[in-house]
């Protein structure tokens, strides 16, 4: 999604682009396709968009798909615990001040004063802190939000997560208030509402879009980038050109000299269901958080309920079939089902999904600029900010093409 949106964003700033795609398709991770066992274009992941979220949907706007996603009714989260049967929403108010934090029936069961004050200590949170440093690990809060919130956004062990990302996204989602905290769905998937209208975004203006195209290396050494190599042959540079290089950041690694990036990165597992027959999840709304199980997120598109299970480490080791068994006995518990037989199924293992994101990850994320001036990075893996997600990617992509525009203030290291 950085490179997608970079060249988008090029697009739009008036800069002649040629886009070289590694994989057969646009968007990396996120991305849909037609599923035949399940008989349905299903997400290659669950990713949950928020009104928080103004890259994303800058990105819509450009390529005209602004109706590509649907917001939830309120902003609410939904969340069951499997071991006890209780439920609960969190239904953030529509004002910037959080008082229904303090609302019974608004927030989250069992919490205290002492635990809520924690969101304001985490908004100053140094770069060297972790979530266990601001919070009470055996209170009722923690299980109940800070791990599902911390593994959700974070994709790394709640305990072990940065407390100065985790800070930043309450910034901009919880304390901004209900319409920042709304939940937003790609009903047709994610492909049709960010990836495919961006591609052809990008033909219908001339652009040289290439798939199955993968950089093997890059030639830097008159302290420029001077010449590409791809599998299908090589491209040198024009002095006028910049390359803006969205790969993983294993990938860069190995072609940027000298270059910091993220040493761990952790799984995540996606399973995808067909249920037969009516069903509702807790809380009758498209998602829900469960508590206690091995599922961390449900989502619901038509008869195809996905979970998603975040740092994944345990699981992504397991044979499919197991995988399936052991997730579907968290969903049927959920809905009312039985554990067994196992529906037809689909589980999707991505392996690398994102950097770990702990303070030690954070601090070796690069910059978008490089020591040479016509070679910027891009991707959710580089210094947005932001963690690993959807929306930093998009901002990093955006960042790329606003750098490329203004050789000068690369020059000058702004």
């Amino acid at each position: 999604m950085a490179g997608l949106a970079a060249a988008v964003r090029c697009v739009e700033l008036g800069m002649e682009v040629s886009l070289s795609e590694g994989a057969p398709q646009a968007g990396g991770r996120c991305r849909s396709f037609e599923d035949a066992t399940l008989g349905t274009v299903i997400d290659n992941g669950n990713h949950l968009i928020l009104g928080a979220n103004p890259a994303i949907f800058a990105h819509l706007s450009a390529i005209g798909a602004t109706g590509a996603l649907s917001p939830l009714d309120t902003p609410r989260f939904p969340f069951v615990d499997l071991a006890t049967g209780a439920s609960w929403t969190v239904r953030p108010g529509m004002g910037r001040l959080p008082w229904w934090l303090l609302v019974p029936g608004r927030s989250v069961p069992g919490a205290r004063i002492g635990d809520y004050a924690a969101i304001l200590r985490l908004l100053g949170a140094p770069r060297t802190a972790r979530l266990a440093d601001y919070v009470d690990t055996a209170a009722p809060m923690f299980a109940r939000f800070w791990e599902p919130f911390a593994l959700g956004v974070m994709n790394t062990e709640a305990r072990d997560a940065s407390a100065y990302l985790i800070g930043r996204v309450l910034r901009e989602t919880l304390l901004k208030g209900g319409a920042a905290s709304r939940p937003y769905f790609a009903e047709q998937g994610l492909g049709n509402a960010l990836v495919e209208p961006a591609v052809a975004f990008l033909r219908d203006r001339g652009v040289s879009v290439a798939f199955s195209r993968r950089l093997r290396a890059m030639d830097v050494s008159n302290e420029r980038v001077g010449r590409l190599s791809f599998a299908d042959g090589e491209v040198d540079l024009g002095a006028d050109e910049t390359v803006i290089l969205a790969v993983p950041s294993w990938e860069a690694e190995g072609m940027v000299p000298g270059i910091s990036v993220p040493g761990e990165t952790r799984p995540i597992v996606n399973a995808h269901f067909r249920v037969d027959g009516p069903f509702e999840l807790p809380g009758a709304a498209p998602f829900v958080g469960l508590i206690g199980g091995a599922a961390h997120w449900l989502f619901r598109r038509g008869p195809i309920v996905s979970a998603t299970v975040s740092a994944a480490i345990e699981l992504n080791d397991l044979p499919a079939p197991r995988v399936a068994e052991i997730i579907w006995r968290d969903i049927a518990k959920a809905i009312g089902r039985s554990a067994s037989p196992v529906p037809m199924h689909r589980i999707i293992k991505e392996r690398r999904a994102t950097i770990a994101q702990r303070p030690v990850d954070d601090a070796r994320r690069p910059a978008a600029l490089t020591r040479w001036p016509n070679l910027i990075l891009a991707g959710d893996w580089t210094q947005t900010g932001l963690p690993a997600t959807i929306e930093g990617a998009v901002r990093s992509g955006h960042l790329a093409a606003e750098l490329a525009l203004n050789p000068a203030k690369r020059q000058i290291g702004q």
